[in-house]
């Protein structure tokens, strides 16, 4: 059981509490500087230590060429080498190794083959391991670490000319503990050292230790992975220190060498433990005070307020009753009387309170936080199936702007009551302003539609009161458990799905269908992947191109967006351009559009083809007063003709700024840029309206000419549009061509465009272009 500390108790702890925090805080801060100081100073002695070692290995290098070098002039070894007399070749390598320190001397022909070896004789003719040393010799100092036979050897070759080169001395100088000591006592080469070889991936070796680092090196073995390149913090073995990795020059075949720089924290931090200790000391001394002082204090504050504790208790349990008059006259006495005035008003505003919360004012029903919390209870406690109905009484909007919310009110209560009584021992709710919620436990789908169909036939009579009769037009959306979803939230938002789609429905009812639901997880991943569409080259423009009827040649061709979604596949432009139209990103895809087919048309027109491109605009777009100004600029900067260019609107992107727009389309019209609307004949615009839009093209929706072949009413509404379009003085292009019979009725009725698939798919550009270069061959004529 969890123990309960007491206020008095409380209170002295706050108190020592606090005395604790402001000592720790300053310990903490003063450990904190530092130890950083300590770490920055460890840090700077590493980087030095590093360069040190560099230089000194530089004049090792150098000290040994030079003796090399010398050596390399004595007659006798040059006369020996010239006549193979191999014995006193190892004499003088003997000889100058010994003055140089060097552990291994050999001499090397310029072909690569050994050709002496002070410490292997049978060595002879068999080939230097280090090539590109010997390489390097010639043009510079040629000197790197190797790993040779588990030990790490400075390696210096120098060649020798009598006077053009007749071979190379290498040096080998063993890097042990006794050289890694003797340079920490010639240099700044404090702190510890030590070399360590590469065996395998992640995997090391010391091969050398510097003075009093065996602690240093020993910890090492423990430690896998690849060590820093910068100085960096570390736990080795069972001390922190600041280690830095010196990568060492060697030979592409030999192992990889580093050297370690090692600074040791504790060693650092050693002085300061006498410091720690008298500070712990003064902290415990007032810690005892204080923790005195403070219990005589909070034990006579404390008793008065674990009585009022006691009654809060109380009442946090659901305990009104007025406790008891506490003997004092003080202020925790007029609270404590307080409190018990406060109980019952508690009491009655905690009912009033949670009923309104879980019920709706106007109907006196659960609201939508009850009947979910009822769906959530039912589905835990088991239910096998569950039906919920989203009853929506789809006039409530216009009757709230007609007769105002006080008569409002009252059709919803009455169908509230007309809903309770049909939905017998079913749970019912008031979602929203305008829907109900009904709770159908343990029933399927026909039960669920049986319902629906009773609650709709309750309310099919209108809500009547003097001089008023009011229809309440009712649509019902169901949503199944589990078989839609196995959660209440869920549930309610699928169900008020489905009660949209029922809205428009002959039946004024609908099942969830996932396909309808303009909140699906996938289409809100698309509207978020559509952002990064455009900028990760997933979008392309494919053109479909268009006959004209009267010369049977391909003269225009319509850009048509698709997203290629690498997870998705092709995306075709009827699912993301609303999307895009919803999250702000249309006229970026617009613009993109726009910006792409003017470059590949001018790239058509430099190869002599002169087609006619056309874009789609939508109703956001035309609400751009910049867009005249940006199309004009994007034609003129490629050069292209404006009449190259077709600009395509349909009727809806009218409906709305009429004005603003019809200002851009005169605009562009100015410019020279063709206008077209496309889906002509699908519209909500009224005919009166045609006269006044400054188009030159009308482009007939595809639903007119798919069946044009086998359809006599399609005909004449093609033909009537037609004949409407060449009145006005307009072209006419007819959509959706699939078979000849349409193509040969529309050159009869003298349309002047036809585009679709018997007329050409989508295609890319360079397909396009070979299509129309194959068809104006003489043959194809």
């Amino acid at each position: 059981m969890r123990t309960v500390i007491g206020f008095r108790l409380r209170l002295a702890l706050f108190f020592v509490g606090m005395l604790v925090v402001v000592q720790l805080i300053t310990g903490a801060l003063v450990y904190g500087v530092t130890h950083r100081a300590l770490v920055m100073d460890g840090e700077r002695q590493l980087a030095a230590n590093a360069k040190a070692f560099d230089a000194q290995m530089e004049d090792v290098s150098a000290r040994i060429a030079g003796n090399v070098r010398v050596m390399a002039l004595d007659f006798a070894l040059r006369q020996a080498i010239a006549q193979g007399d191999r014995a006193t070749v190892l004499s003088v390598l003997h000889n100058h190794g010994r003055r140089v320190g060097a552990s291994r001397m050999q001499l090397v022909n310029l072909d690569g083959t050994i050709a002496a070896d002070t410490a292997d004789e049978h060595a002879s003719g068999q080939t230097f391991s280090f090539v590109e040393l010997m390489q390097r010799a010639f043009y510079q100092q040629a000197a790197e670490m190797a790993a040779v036979q588990g030990h790490v050897y400075w390696i210096i070759v120098v060649p020798i000319y009598a006077p053009q080169p007749v071979g190379l001395v290498v040096v080998y100088v063993q890097v042990d503990d006794q050289l890694l000591a003797h340079m920490q006592e010639l240099s700044t080469l404090r702190r510890d050292v030590v070399l360590e070889v590469q065996r395998a991936p992640s995997q090391w070796e010391a091969v050398a230790q510097g003075d009093r680092s065996t602690p240093f090196a020993l910890g090492l073995e423990r430690v896998t992975g690849d060590f820093p390149a910068q100085p960096s913090l570390r736990r080795i073995g069972q001390s922190d220190y600041i280690v830095l990795a010196q990568p060492l020059q060697h030979p592409f075949n030999s192992a990889p060498v580093v050297v370690l720089f090692g600074y040791s924290l504790d060693d650092a931090l050693r002085p300061y433990h006498k410091l720690a200790l008298a500070w712990s000391a003064l902290l415990a001394l007032g810690l005892a005070a204080g923790l005195l002082g403070v219990w005589v204090i909070a034990r006579n504050v404390s008793r008065p307020v674990e009585w009022l504790a006691t009654v809060a208790k109380r009442i946090e349990q659901g305990d009104y009753r007025i406790p008891p008059r506490l003997p004092r006259r003080d202020e925790i006495g007029a609270l404590a009387n307080a409190i018990g005035t406060m109980t019952a008003a508690v009491q009655q505003r905690e009912e009033r309170i949670f009923h309104q919360a879980t019920h709706d004012a106007v109907t006196g029903l659960p609201n939508r936080l009850a009947i979910e919390a009822e769906i959530t209870l039912s589905i835990d406690r088991g239910v096998a199936r569950g039906s919920l109905l989203m009853i929506g009484l789809t006039r409530v909007p216009d009757i709230i702007k007609t007769v105002g919310h006080g008569l409002c009110d009252r059709l919803v209560r009455d169908a509230g009551e007309r809903i309770r009584r049909v939905a017998g021992a079913a749970e019912v709710a008031r979602a929203t302003d305008s829907n109900f919620v009904v709770w159908l436990a343990d029933t399927g789908s026909d039960d669920a539609v049986q319902a629906a169909t009773r609650m709709l036939d309750a309310l099919a009579a209108p809500y009547t009161e003097p001089d008023v009769s009011i229809d309440m037009v009712p649509a019902i959306g169901i949503a199944i458990y589990p078989e839609h979803a196995t959660m209440a939230v869920a549930l309610l938002r699928y169900a008020e799905t489905a009660q949209f789609a029922a809205a428009g429905s002959s039946k004024a009812w609908a099942f969830y269908q996932a396909a309808i639901d303009p909140h699906r997880p996938e289409r809100l991943s698309l509207m978020g992947e559509l952002r990064e569409a455009l900028t990760r080259g997933q979008l392309e423009l494919r053109y479909q191109a268009r006959l004209a009827l009267s010369s049977r040649r391909l003269d225009s061709a319509e850009a048509l967006m698709r997203w290629q979604h690498p997870l998705r596949g092709t995306i075709l432009p009827d699912v993301f351009i609303g999307m895009a139209e919803d999250t702000g990103n249309i006229q970026r895809l617009t613009r993109w559009a726009l910006e792409t087919a003017v470059t590949q048309a001018r790239q058509w027109c430099s190869q002599g083809l002169m087609l006619r491109v056309a874009v789609n605009l939508s109703a956001h777009d035309l609400g751009d007063a910049d867009l005249p100004r940006y199309i004009a600029d994007l034609a003129d900067s490629h050069r292209l003709p404006h009449g190259q260019l077709t600009l395509e609107i349909t009727e809806r992107a009218m409906i709305g700024e009429f004005d603003s727009a019809l200002r851009v389309l005169h605009q562009l019209r100015e410019q020279g840029f063709h206008i077209a609307i496309d889906d002509f004949g699908v519209g909500q615009s009224s005919l009166s309206y045609l006269h006044k839009l400054p188009v030159d093209e009308l482009k007939i929706d595809q639903s007119f000419v798919k069946h044009l072949t086998h359809d006599p009413n399609d005909r004449v509404i093609v033909r009537s549009i037609v004949e409407l379009g060449h009145g006005l003085g307009y072209e006419v292009t007819a959509e959706g061509v699939e078979d000849e019979g349409a193509l040969d009725y529309l050159a009869s009725i003298h349309c002047d465009h036809a585009q679709g698939f018997f007329v050409a798919r989508p295609l890319s550009p360079g397909a396009l272009a070979d299509l129309i270069i194959t068809q104006s061959k003489p043959d194809h004529a």
